[in-house]
């Protein structure tokens, strides 16, 4: 029989391996914003691709850090999350072809 150190021993690689996944996940995310705010894209579909990057970013840290795969209650915060997320890229995106068309 395992006593619960033996057991978390066991599983430890694998849920480094996962934690490591995560961070390189956000790494990359993180790498893409600052490539999305070096393009010479329109403002707009700057807004819109950063936006879209942090709904990613939100649903990794939801999802790995936060353990919203384990929880059902928690799986429907990380879509309220998201689509708070959408809602605040959508708003941003149209406060800004505003700026611009009164500008």
């Amino acid at each position: 029989m395992m006593n619960d150190e033996a057991a978390h021993s066991i599983n430890a690689p694998s849920g480094m391996l996962r934690i490591a996944a995560a961070f390189l996940a956000l790494l990359a995310l993180t790498c893409g914003e600052l490539i999305v705010v070096g393009l010479e894209a329109g403002r707009a579909a700057r807004i819109t691709a950063l936006a879209g990057l942090l709904m990613a970013k939100v649903g990794v840290v939801m999802a790995f850090f936060m353990h919203a795969r384990a929880n059902r209650r928690a799986s429907w915060f990380v879509l309220l999350a998201i689509g708070f997320a959408a809602g605040a890229g959508v708003v941003l995106l149209l406060e800004t072809a505003y700026r611009v068309g009164v500008a």
